[in-house]
């Protein structure tokens, strides 16, 4: 089952942040009746009305959008991204709707493009990549272009730069597919200074000139060579005939309105210049970071009532314009605030407030329609989720460079926040102004989870050297102070999960989770600043599934079995979730995991608000986040997923009433998004109906009919086994077969679990029996054993790939991994579930017809002579 289309169980409802590093990524789409803006944000452009203060989403993009323009109207609005799957879609600016999408216009996508004046033609530059040439011809002297412009005054000319270079591009006309070309050489001597890197070019209103921005803050001139033209040239190619600075620091944005030439640069200044590069006006006041965009309305500017008084007041006039800044703020300046005398009023107006670009960390208040945001770089944000404001924020200073933030958790009832920074601090704070409770500094590695119990008086750590550090609000003399109870090392792998949980009975446990397939559970009681953290059990999970996140299982329905269970949920890289109770502490069941992307790396529980059920939320390591219905049975009907993000999903948290989940990435943008769990339901519905008209729910989950009538002649096989093959009494089938014989159905269908796998799938039987409060099952149906097959399968086969690494990993001693046959035996004898002697040569025999090892095996062996000789795996031909 593919990904589904984005649908009401999920759907965008707010994002905060912009893709300010991206160039020209804010457009003004205000015309004197509306006030709108539109912006990228990661994959998706978001249009914002300031007057009602809601968004409205282009959302289409599997990859970060790396372009956007609107045509001169503003009534269609162009986005193009770059990557795999990439597109380039015309959207109705007024819908949102898209009105045509070009699938791959390129192979690789689109870096940059722009349109003509009227809107006729659309350039576009495509990404860079090997073989991959630029639309307009390849660049012969290989330096990738990333910014192009029509010239304004001839649609049949281009400017185009890369970091290095300038081309101009002509054609007797648009339609024409050859470009005639011409980069005009630049050299630093030539100015007896360094030149920096180019940025963006654009013509110079009215003239033949054109100009390009460089990162040292100049602009280069390009002017016709007229008769000063060396051999091999033309008149009218153009040269750098001027190197000047207008700006103390990089430019970041070049553009043109009307007669003017715009500049913004890191310094964070606007200013506008005449086609004589004399400047006219300037906007230094703004105090909103390094600017990336500045885009204007196409209104009269907000002064000028009527086109009369223009004369009246002042020769310069452009319309009402935005900018947006590095640091995500996007800021609304009335042109007409440069006549004004008080620099409070050239500040412009703050369209929205910025979201950190760095975000590693987002939690939902348990009891508000709040949250907290933490970036990398120290910074704090506490956001009122209704109105769409940051209400708090605070900073974290660093001693050493490349230190950062890493982690944040809210306590059960809101009242503190606890952040865990780089260098091993501990912040416990208030949540109303975030001023310190408490600091503590008990590790010098990284801190990169924390979980707070129930109570609020408990918070475990987990750091980047594999310990587990616990704090505690306990009495001191006449009052109570937070102390450092002790730390534990139990794990020697990453921590990949870390959390308290309510039992039934109402008392608190705490486990942590690692990359080494181990669980750990901490004797709270017997834990205190004189004896340290204490450990109640460790338990390691057979190999060679890596888990990847925990959580807390919800309550189970109410059956006599589980009303006293404790119930973890475990997901491991073979995108399979279980089910663990730390009471039998044995895995009860197991499930296969959405396979919409890659393992679950985040998982959480909630409640959907409408009818009170359980529901899991989660997020895998890149793009994807979504739903999955309680309890779990396995069936992919049964859950959701949808692209959230383009990249990395750092972050993921559900809203204290359930309505709401929360996603970040890394790119400084972050996406609410409206949850409606009957969608899912209904869904779920949907698909049972239609799996019992197709004569089984499992059967047709298994879509795989020649396996599904192999699996069926098995099963039937294995009642007549059960009965007595030579028996002479009538057969009496009665659609189930003896628990005993599930594995070797297994076996037959070429799943060959391990003995730990089929302790697994023994437990999972009596799991079934309790699910209808029965203490134990004896026969198992068809549907059974095809829901058993379904989820504890492997979801990919073992691989000569898979072989070859273990060949590596045990004969790291030979080139390439070669293993002496004695210690391949070795290996099989020692390591993973040890095969027995007599196992071996059963084995070897039925694969080779060969009893004894030194008959059967070579005295040295690879991957490949074991996989294919020995294994009998088909050789795959290189493609």
């Amino acid at each position: 089952m593919g990904l589904v289309e984005p649908s009401p169980a999920l759907a965008l409802n707010w994002v905060y942040g912009t893709s300010s590093k991206v160039k020209s990524s804010l457009i003004n789409l205000s015309d004197g009746h509306s006030e709108r803006i539109c912006y990228i944000a990661a994959h998706t452009g978001v249009i914002y009305d300031k007057r009602t203060r809601k968004q409205s989403f282009l959302q289409g993009h599997c990859n970060s959008i790396t372009c956007m323009l609107a045509t001169e109207d503003r009534t269609a609005i162009i986005t193009a991204d770059e990557g795999n799957e990439s597109m380039l879609v015309l959207w109705n600016s007024r819908s949102g709707n898209p009105i045509k999408s070009i699938p791959q216009a390129h192979a690789h996508g689109i870096t940059a493009m722009d349109l003509s004046p009227g809107g006729e033609w659309l350039a576009t530059v495509s990404a860079p990549a090997p073989g991959c040439p630029s639309v307009l011809s390849a660049i012969p002297a290989g330096d990738v272009q990333l910014a192009v412009r029509f010239n304004m005054n001839n649609i049949n000319e281009l400017i185009t730069n890369g970091r290095r270079r300038v081309y101009f591009w002509s054609s007797q006309h648009p339609t024409s597919r050859r470009f005639k070309y011409y980069s005009p050489p630049l050299r630093s001597k030539d100015f007896k200074q360094n030149v920096g890197d180019f940025v963006m070019s654009v013509f110079v209103p009215g003239s033949l000139q054109a100009l390009t921005a460089t990162t040292d803050g100049d602009v280069v001139l390009w002017d016709e060579q007229g008769i000063t033209a060396q051999m091999g040239t033309k008149a009218t190619d153009r040269r750098a005939s001027k190197l000047m600075r207008i700006h103390q620091q990089a430019i970041t944005f070049l553009g043109t309105i009307g007669d003017y030439i715009v500049s913004g640069a890191k310094d964070g200044f606007v200013r506008f210049y005449d086609p004589l590069l004399r400047i006219v006006a300037w906007f230094e006041d703004l105090e909103a970071g390094p600017v990336t965009s500045v885009s204007f309305s196409t209104a009269l500017p907000s002064k000028l009532s009527t086109a009369e008084l223009a004369d009246t007041i002042n020769r310069f006039m452009v319309p009402d314009f935005v900018v947006l800044t590095e640091e995500s703020r996007i800021v609304e300046v009335p042109s007409a605030s440069f006549e004004e005398f008080d620099a409070a009023k050239r500040k412009g107006v703050s369209v929205l407030d910025p979201m950190l670009a760095d975000v590693v960390g987002v939690v939902c208040h348990p009891h508000q329609a709040e949250l907290c945001v933490l970036g990398h770089c120290g910074s704090l944000q506490r956001w009122d989720m209704v109105d769409h404001i940051c209400v708090a924020r605070r900073s974290f200073t660093f001693k050493n460079p490349g230190e950062g933030a890493n982690t944040v958790c809210y306590s059960r009832d809101g009242s503190l926040l606890v952040v865990g920074l780089d260098a091993g601090y501990v912040y416990i704070m208030n949540t109303a102004d975030l001023t310190d409770v408490h600091a503590a500094r008990n590790t010098t590695a990284a801190i990169l989870m924390i979980s707070m119990a129930v109570t609020g008086g408990v918070v475990a750590v987990a750091d980047s050297n594999h310990q587990v550090l616990l704090y505690a609000y306990l009495p001191y003399k006449h009052i109570k102070r937070w102390e450092f109870v002790g730390k534990a090392k139990v794990h020697h792998a990453a921590i990949v999960g870390l959390c308290f949980g309510e039992t039934p009975s109402g008392s608190t446990r705490l486990f942590s989770l690692g990359a080494d397939a181990r669980i750990v559970e901490y004797d709270l009681q017997a834990s205190s600043p004189t004896v340290g953290l204490k450990i109640l059990y460790h338990q390691d999970f057979a190999p060679p599934d890596v888990p990847t996140a925990l959580a807390f299982a919800p309550p189970m329905p109410y059956f006599k079995h589980f009303s006293t269970q404790t119930l973890l949920l475990i997901a491991d890289d073979a995108y399979k979730i279980k089910l663990y109770s730390p009471d039998q502490r044995a895995c009860v069941c197991t499930y296969l995991g959405p396979t919409f992307s890659g393992p679950l790396q985040q998982l959480t529980t909630f409640k959907s608000p409408n009818t009170n059920s359980a529901f899991l939320a989660y997020a895998t390591a890149e793009r994807v986040v979504g739903l999955v219905g309680w309890p779990m049975d396995g069936d992919p009907s049964n859950s959701l997923g949808l692209i959230a993000h383009p990249g990395l999903v750092s972050s993921l948290a559900i809203s204290y009433d359930g309505r709401r989940l929360v996603t970040s990435g890394p790119d400084g943008t972050l996406g609410v998004w409206s949850v409606s769990t009957q969608a899912l339901e209904s869904q779920t519905q949907a698909a049972a109906a239609l799996h019992a008209a197709a004569g089984g729910r499992w059967a047709a989950v298994l879509d795989n009919p020649e396996l599904l009538e192999q699996l069926q002649d098995y099963f039937y096989y294995a009642q007549v086994r059960a009965q007595g093959e030579d028996t002479i009494e009538p057969r009496n089938i009665q659609g189930t077969v003896p628990v005993s014989m599930v594995p070797d159905l297994m076996r037959a269908a070429g799943f060959y679990p391990s003995n730990a796998a089929i302790s697994d799938i023994m437990h999972h039987i009596s799991f079934v029996a309790q699910c209808h409060d029965m203490d134990k099952l004896h026969h198992v149906d068809l549907e059974t054993f095809l829901m058993l097959y379904s989820n504890h399968r492997p979801l990919f086969d073992v691989s000569t790939e898979d072989i070859t690494a273990a060949f590596v990993a045990f004969g790291k001693e030979a080139p390439g991994g070669r293993m002496h046959r004695d210690k391949l035996l070795a290996v099989l004898r020692q390591f993973g579930e040890a095969v027995h002697e007599d196992e071996i040569a059963e084995s070897l025999q039925a694969l080779t017809g060969e009893e004894r090892a030194e008959a059967a095996l070579p005295p040295l062996l690879d991957a490949q002579v074991f996989a294919n000789e020995i294994l009998g795996f088909e050789e795959q031909e290189a493609s």
